[in-house]
């Protein structure tokens, strides 16, 4: 029987592991290797090291993010209420760190990656970049407000805002994360941003 192509085994590694740590949070290199049906080298031929791998799936964990938010961003027509804009943009990340949680986990509890995934995170939603800019213009256009430094807290508390809940989340060493899913609970907790956001 013919050997799969590598790139077929390196996309295979790459979106297993993706799926496992969105999963479990921490994973071994192990872990990674049994799930592929591989030995542990092959990580280290593709990947170079399991570090460099895991940098590779936040990297598009993050980039996903950013491309549902845009894309449901794009489609608002420029009158839509400042209160519904937000509730679309809030909907998303909050159900996007729902289904992510282990990732979440991975980027800022994992002792060994933290302190880089933490500056992926800041580069990607909190530094000046075509996808600041362009939320922010959107929440210009909804809310009517021009203030720069208004809008840019606006930004902050939009962004920011999933992470509280995830957090307790974490630390309440629960599994099933019943209480963010409780659909009553992220509604209430979407109202109340949107009273302080708009």
């Amino acid at each position: 029987m013919p050997s799969k192509p590598s790139s077929d085994v390196k996309n295979r590694i790459f979106e297993t592991t993706k799926s496992l740590v969105k999963s479990r949070g921490h994973v071994t290199i192990k872990d990674i290797a049994e799930a592929c049906y591989i030995n542990i080298a092959a990580v280290n031929y593709h990947f170079g090291s399991k570090d460099e791998l895991m940098s590779r799936v936040m990297d598009s964990v993050i980039d996903e993010l950013k491309t549902l938010v845009q894309d449901h961003i794009a489609t608002l027509p420029k009158n839509t209420p400042p209160e519904q804009a937000l509730r679309i943009m809030l909907d998303i990340t909050y159900d996007f760190a729902v289904e992510n949680v282990g990732i979440i986990t991975q980027i800022f509890l994992e002792p060994r990656h933290k302190d880089e995934s933490g500056v992926m995170v800041l580069d990607a939603f909190f530094s000046d970049t075509p996808f600041t800019r362009n939320i922010i213009q959107k929440l210009a256009e909804s809310t009517g407000i021009r203030d720069e430094e208004t809008l840019r807290a606006k930004y902050l508390l939009l962004f920011s805002s999933f992470a509280i809940p995830l957090f307790l989340q974490i630390l309440d060493n629960s599994d099933d994360h019943a209480g963010l899913k409780n659909p009553s609970f992220k509604e209430k907790y979407i109202n109340e941003l949107i009273k302080i956001l708009v």
